[in-house]
């Protein structure tokens, strides 16, 4: 059994996309969150039952069961089979809602009542597929998933309950609710801190699948483009160790969490975009196609340069430096250092900014400057081999580049410009590292001209 997390699904109209990806998938679980516009209406109506606002509550749970119902004959129009499944969910989950909206109102009772938007939302998404002639139907979540006495995903229990699962399973497909679990008391809760991606990852590990399907909306992401059919196209494949690069680079692919455990439990992922993109994670390549495999950027990014005013020896300024930066919690996402000299690329706000810039003059000589990009090339460059840095200095000759880092691995080597330089040169290196192949390989013309094809 495969697992598809569909967690940036935030309308019905998203499912539209992949419901062929579904289709081809079975069997499969697919994990899903609730609709926005449920959990903005559960919110309201949550709101409404805090301050004891009995009507406007009940009106509000009218209305949004009155949408659920619009929606799924949006979905269902023939009212078969799909559609009497779909309004038995529904009227269910929503009996429940009212039997909280007519309790005293406690904490507890709005965690409840907000779980009950990703149960509708799976239904809603069950109908769907099932109006496509796709055999599917709806599991519950806190039967799945199960935390310890620590809150933490307790792990045997929760393969223990994918097996049972396993063993009577009849659909093709079975849609779940995101971030739902049972903790270890028997009550319904989400999961802290909200990462999906890492709970669909202990889900793929308890069902022993072959792979994650991921739909991601990654950002500011440049591929080698192939031009072949999409069912010929097996995706763009990046080692784990590779997409931890992308993620330090600030790609936002999969989160460190679910990364680190696909990596342990040797579960791969596929990343799946609105446009049938398709990366993949993989514990390892057996063959590689491009040297340079992805151009990244990242953008409004801080640039601070500290050289020491000599109060503090060499070997300590380093060390004092780096402390201040722990002390505020920011990000360093480049930096380069000699004896009396460091360069880094940050994030931060002006605030914060500026409260380093007090503890840090006592000990140096600061220059910052805001808008600023780093741009990271990743892929197997085998940097001790070749002469990198030279290569990127040469082709950026008419850009003023503020640093460049490599050296930390053989998978990346970033550089900090000025924003406004940011476009052309992401053009320029694009064209170099990822044109050279494409032409070659597919005979068409330059990165330039092809350019909205990369982006991720």
């Amino acid at each position: 059994m495969k697992v598809c997390n569909l967690d940036t699904v935030t309308a019905p109209e998203d499912i539209l996309q992949l419901s062929d990806v579904i289709c081809k998938e079975a069997p499969l679980l697919v994990i899903v969150p609730a609709f926005d516009w449920i959990k903005r209406s559960l919110q309201d109506i949550s709101i409404h039952l805090f301050r004891a606002e009995e009507e406007k509550a009940s009106q509000a749970i009218l209305h949004l069961e009155k949408r659920s119902m619009e929606t799924m004959s949006g979905f269902l129009p023939d009212h078969g089979s799909a559609f009497e499944f779909a309004q038995t969910q529904i009227t269910s989950n929503f009996q429940h809602i009212r039997q909280l909206a007519n309790s005293t109102f406690s904490q507890s009772d709005e965690r409840r009542l907000l779980i009950s938007g990703e149960y509708i939302s799976s239904a809603l998404i069950a109908a769907y597929l099932k109006s496509r002639h796709i055999d599917a139907t709806v599991a519950d979540a806190a039967i799945l998933m199960h935390l310890d006495a620590d809150g933490k995903p307790d792990l045997e229990t929760i393969c223990q309950q994918a097996q049972a699962f396993s063993q009577t399973a009849q659909a093709a497909v079975y849609v779940t609710q995101s971030l739902v679990c049972q903790n270890a008391y028997g009550e319904v809760e989400y999961i802290a801190k909200g990462d999906s991606c890492a709970y669909a990852v202990y889900l793929a590990i308890a069902f022993r699948a072959q792979e994650l399907i991921q739909r991601t909306q990654a950002k500011e992401i440049y591929i080698p483009y192939d031009n072949k059919k999409p069912e010929e196209n097996n995706g763009t494949m990046f080692s784990f160790e590779e997409a931890e690069s992308l993620i330090n680079a600030g790609v936002r692919l999969v989160s460190p969490r679910s990364l680190s455990l696909a990596h342990q439990y040797q579960i791969n992922i596929r990343l799946i975009n609105g446009q049938g993109r398709i990366i993949r994670l993989i514990s390892e390549i057996q063959e590689e196609t491009h040297t340079v495999k992805a151009i990244t950027a990242r953008k409004h990014i801080t640039y601070i340069r500290l050289h020491s005013s000599g109060s503090v020896s060499s070997f300590r300024f380093l060390e004092k430096t780096l402390s201040v930066f722990a002390k505020y919690k920011v990000s360093i996402y480049l930096m380069t250092s000699s004896s009396t000299n460091i360069s880094m690329a940050i994030e931060t706000d002006t605030e914060t900014l500026s409260l380093l810039r007090r503890e840090l003059s006592g000990f140096a000589e600061i220059t910052t400057e805001n808008n600023i990009a780093t741009i990271s090339i990743l892929g197997k460059l085998n940097w001790g081999d070749s002469d990198a840095g030279n290569r990127i200095i040469e082709l950026l000759h008419d850009i003023p580049i503020l640093m460049i880092s490599y050296g930390n691995d053989n998978h990346c080597v970033s550089i900090a410009i000025r924003q406004s330089d940011c476009k052309h040169a992401l053009c320029t290196l694009s064209d170099h590292f990822l044109g050279t192949d494409f032409t070659h390989e597919n005979g068409s013309h330059s990165f330039s001209e092809e350019y909205n094809a990369f982006i991720i």
